[in-house]
C-alpha cells in the first residue's frame, strides 16, 4: 500500500512539473514579419513599439506595409496611428498578418497567419477594454468610496477573466499565452489598486486620506521576481512604477536626479538578471533625453547593465545627445512656414529661440498651448522668438489648427521629416528647446510652458540681462 502511494506521489509530482512547462518564457531571439493592410488610413505611417523597439513605418498608396522585426524574442507589440492603437503577440519565426478599417480601428481588426487565435483574442480584449473605458477611467474611479472602488475593479477583472476563459474554451489558446494573459489581467488590476490612495486624495481634496488597514494585503500574493512575466506589459509597468515611486522619494530627500535615482534603485535591489536588464534598458531608452544629468545617468546605466548590445545602443544615444549639450552649435534646419516660405534657424540669429515641437493629435501638446500663448504675450518685448515646429502630422491638420486658433510666433512644418527629428533627438512630443543668440544650444530639454515658475525664471533672466 505504501508503495502504491509513493508511486502515485511521484507520478503526480512529475505531471505537475510537466504542466508547469507552459509558464516558461522563451528569451531566444530571431526575426519575425509584421504585415498590415489598412483601409482608409488616417495618416501615412504607423508607430510600432515594444521592448527596445520603436519604429515609424510608412504605408504604401494602398495602405499596406510589411516589416521584418529583427532579432526579437517572444514579445508584445503595439501599433498605432495618431488616433488609435492595438496590440499583438509575436514569437521569432512567426508571420503576423492583420487587416483593419479605420472607420472602426479595433473592431475591424482581423489577424491571420501565425498566432492568429492569440492575436484575435487580444483584439477582443482591447474591445472589452473600450467598452469598460468609462468605469475603468481613473477620473471616475478616484471619486468612489474605497469599497465601491474595489468592487468595481474586481468586477472588471472578472469580466476579463470570463473573456479569456470563454475564448480559450472555444479556440484552445496556446497554454503559455494563456498563462501570460492571466497575469496580464492580474497586474492590470494590481496597477489600478496602487493608484487609489493618491488619486482619491486629489479627488476629495484631502491629503490626509489613507486607505483602510489591510488594503495592500494583495501585494503579499504578487510575485515580483518572476522573469517569465517580464514580457507582460502590465507586469513590467507594475515593477517600473514600484521603483519609480522609490526613486521619487529618494530624489525628494537627497536632491538627486530622479532618473538617476531610478537606475540606482533597480540596479541595487533587483536580483533577477533578466528583470533587472529589461527594466534598465527600457528606462534608459525612454529617459536618457529627459534627465538633467546625462553624464551621471549614462555612467549609472553602464554600472548595472550587462548586455553588450544594450550598452552599445545607450552609448550611441548618449553620444548623439551630447551633440545637443549646452554650448554646442544648434543644428541648422530649413522648414516651411504656414505661407510656404522656407525658414532657416540662422534667420533668428541675435535672438533667443524657444522652440516648441508639437502635433495636433498630441493631447499633452494641446494642454500646453494656453500656457504657451500667455508666455508669448508676457515676453513679447524680450528678445525671444517663439518657434512652433509641427511634426508627424498631416499638413492640412496643422493648417486647420493655425486657422482656427491663430497662435502667435513663427509656425513651421516638419511633418515626417526624419532628419529634423534626428537632429534634435525628438523621440516624443511635446518637446521644448532653447537656443541662444549665437546659434548654440542653451538647453535641449527646456522647461515646458506649463512649468510656469521655471520658465518665467529663465525668461525673466533673459529679458533683464540680454539687451
Amino acid at each position: 500500500m505504501k508503495r502504491f502511494f509513493y508511486i502515485f506521489f511521484i507520478l503526480a509530482l512529475s505531471c505537475n512539473e510537466k504542466n508547469k512547462e507552459y509558464e516558461t518564457t522563451d528569451f531566444s531571439k530571431g526575426d519575425a514579419v509584421f504585415n498590415i493592410h489598412i483601409k482608409d488610413p488616417n495618416q501615412a505611417y504607423l508607430r510600432l513599439k515594444s521592448y527596445g523597439v520603436y519604429k515609424e513605418l510608412f504605408l504604401d498608396d494602398d495602405g499596406k506595409l510589411t516589416d521584418t522585426l529583427k532579432n526579437i524574442s517572444e514579445s508584445y507589440f503595439m501599433f498605432s496611428d495618431k488616433r488609435n492603437g492595438a496590440g499583438f503577440y509575436v514569437k521569432p519565426g512567426s508571420r503576423i498578418n492583420v487587416d483593419l478599417d479605420t472607420k472602426d480601428f479595433i473592431g475591424t481588426i482581423n489577424y491571420t497567419g501565425d498566432l492568429a487565435k492569440e492575436n484575435n483574442y487580444l483584439r477582443d480584449y482591447f474591445l472589452l477594454n473600450r467598452k469598460l473605458s468609462r468605469v475603468n477611467s481613473i477620473q471616475y474611479l478616484a471619486y468612489l468610496p474605497e469599497k465601491d472602488f474595489v468592487k468595481t475593479i474586481d468586477s472588471i477583472k472578472n469580466l476579463r477573466w470570463k473573456l479569456l476563459n470563454e475564448y480559450d474554451k472555444k479556440h484552445s489558446l496556446d497554454k503559455h499565452f494563456k498563462y501570460l494573459e492571466k497575469n496580464r489581467i492580474l497586474y492590470e488590476w494590481a496597477n489600478r489598486m496602487e493608484t487609489y490612495e493618491d488619486y482619491h486624495r486629489f479627488a476629495i481634496e484631502d491629503t490626509s486620506f489613507h486607505v483602510s488597514p489591510g488594503y495592500y494585503k494583495y501585494r503579499d500574493k504578487l510575485d515580483l521576481s518572476n522573469e517569465n512575466l517580464i514580457i507582460v506589459p502590465s507586469y513590467h509597468y507594475y515593477l517600473e512604477n514600484l521603483y519609480q515611486k522609490k526613486a521619487n522619494q529618494l530624489a525628494k530627500n537627497d536632491s538627486v536626479d530622479v532618473f538617476v535615482a531610478y537606475l540606482d534603485e533597480v540596479g541595487k535591489n533587483i536580483k533577477n538578471p533578466k528583470i533587472k536588464e529589461r527594466l534598465l534598458y527600457s528606462y534608459a531608452l525612454q529617459n536618457l533625453p529627459e534627465t538633467k544629468d546625462i553624464n551621471r545617468f549614462y555612467k549609472t546605466f553602464k554600472k548595472y547593465a550587462t548586455d553588450s548590445l544594450h550598452i552599445a545602443k545607450i552609448r550611441e544615444n548618449y553620444t548623439e545627445l551630447n551633440r545637443l549639450k549646452p554650448g554646442q552649435p544648434a543644428p541648422e534646419f530649413e522648414l516651411i512656414d504656414d505661407k510656404g516660405k522656407i525658414v532657416k534657424l540662422s534667420d533668428f540669429k541675435g535672438n533667443y529661440v524657444y522652440m516648441d515641437v508639437w502635433a495636433t493629435w498630441c493631447r499633452p501638446c494641446m494642454a500646453e498651448m494656453p500656457y504657451l500663448e500667455k508666455l508669448k504675450e508676457k515676453y513679447k518685448d524680450a528678445k525671444i522668438i517663439f518657434v512652433g515646429v509641427n511634426v508627424n502630422d498631416y499638413k492640412t491638420d496643422w493648417l486647420n489648427y493655425l486657422k482656427a486658433n491663430h497662435p502667435k510666433g513663427v509656425q513651421l512644418y516638419a511633418g515626417n521629416d526624419s532628419e529634423f527629428m534626428e537632429l534634435y533627438q525628438v523621440q516624443s512630443v511635446p518637446k521644448s528647446i532653447l537656443i541662444n543668440p549665437y546659434g548654440n544650444i542653451s538647453t535641449a530639454n527646456a522647461p515646458r510652458p506649463s512649468e510656469t515658475e521655471l520658465i518665467e525664471l529663465l525668461f525673466d533672466r533673459i529679458k533683464n540681462n540680454f539687451k
